[in-house]
């Protein structure tokens, strides 16, 4: 009886000391995890990205439009976004600064007010993140601007 509890206690030792081994980069220094993870080069993981362009076809003038980029952590350490922004400013750029573990979905959305005079318009989203081929991401959202007397087609 004594083996059988000692081996459950060493199996649920090792289980929790795997769970464990995702850094997700808690501290009391007032250090920002992602800026912990982006110091921690032997700590990056991979993305994939579920779309990086998204067409919204056309947009009147005035209209809002949000684009949402989901991405995945498919690598084996937690994942942080350090640093997400539109290449104009001109669009409101949401992300989460909580780990995305190994496994894990997550999304950044920017949302942007159309004030495009009739024509394409192409914007992107630079992102930042801890991964290993490369930690800036280029994510790009483009629509064509209609007017808004214009009815659209």
């Amino acid at each position: 009886m004594s083996k059988v509890i000692f081996h459950i206690l060493v199996a649920a030792f090792i289980f929790i000391s795997c769970k464990s081994k995702v850094n997700t980069y808690k501290n009391d220094l007032g250090i920002k995890p992602a800026t912990a993870a982006m110091m921690d080069s032997a700590n990056y993981t991979t993305i994939e990205w579920k779309d990086t362009l998204l067409n919204f076809g056309q947009v009147k003038m005035g209209e809002k439009v949000s684009a949402t980029f989901t991405f995945k952590n498919n690598g084996d350490k937690a994942l942080f976004v350090s640093n997400a922004h539109s290449s104009c400013g001109c669009a409101t750029v949401d992300y989460s600064e909580d780990a995305v573990l190994p496994g894990e979905e997550s999304k950044i959305t920017a949302t942007f007010n159309n004030k495009y005079p009739p024509g394409p318009v192409h914007q992107t989203v630079a992102v930042t993140t801890n991964t290993r081929e490369k930690i800036y991401h280029t994510l790009t959202f483009e629509f064509q601007s209609k007017d808004s007397s214009q009815a659209i087609r």
